[in-house]
This record gives C-alpha cells, structure tokens and sequence, in this order.
C-alpha cells in the first residue's frame, strides 16, 4: 500500500525481474558452498580439487548474485522486497568466503 498524498493506493507492484535472477544465483552459491563443505567434511581435511571447484563456484556466484541483485534496483515501478533478501544472502556467502580465505592465510 503507497500513501499518494492523502489517498491510498492499493495497486502491487511486480517484484523486479532482475531479482528472480539473483535468487537462483544465490541458491546456487548456497548448494557449491555446502557442497564443498561436505566434500571437505568427508575427505577429513584433505580437500579434494572438486571441493576447490565447488567454492569457487561459490563465490562467482555469489558475486554475480550481488550483481543482478544491484541491478534490480535500476528497475522503474517494482517490488524489491526479494532483491534485497537476496543482497543478503548472497552478501553472506561472499562474507563466509572471504573470511575462510583469510583465516587460510
């Protein structure tokens, strides 16, 4: 519901179609990312190079995720409520990347 003045405005806006993008992207870095958890889980530390693969995966599309999700913004008249959902959660795995680099160093 928009206020426009002293009236109420009961059209919904559609939710950016930039943002659906960003939302397969981030579910996408979410399944790499566990999935190079577990693959390291089960190898006791020895991290296989899928495992490498999968986290780099991870965090291409985590980025890319942030990306669309920015983009969604430019979108004239929508609904960003899933675009920033997805900014989050992809900003949380581009975060829990950044600090698994940083504490490897």
């Amino acid at each position: 519901m928009e206020r426009i003045g002293n009236k109420v405005s009961y059209i919904r806006k559609p939710l950016a179609k930039y943002s659906f993008v960003s939302a397969g992207l981030a579910v996408f870095a979410y399944l790499a990312a566990a999935a190079a958890i577990v693959l390291s889980y089960h190898a006791q530390g020895n991290a296989p190079l899928s495992a490498a693969a999968f986290g780099f995966c991870s965090i291409l599309t985590s980025v890319s995720s942030v990306v669309y999700g920015i983009f969604s913004f430019f979108e004239k008249e929508k609904n960003y409520l899933l675009a920033k959902i997805c900014l989050v959660a992809a900003g949380i795995v581009a975060f829990f990347w950044l600090v698994v680099i940083l504490i490897a160093f």
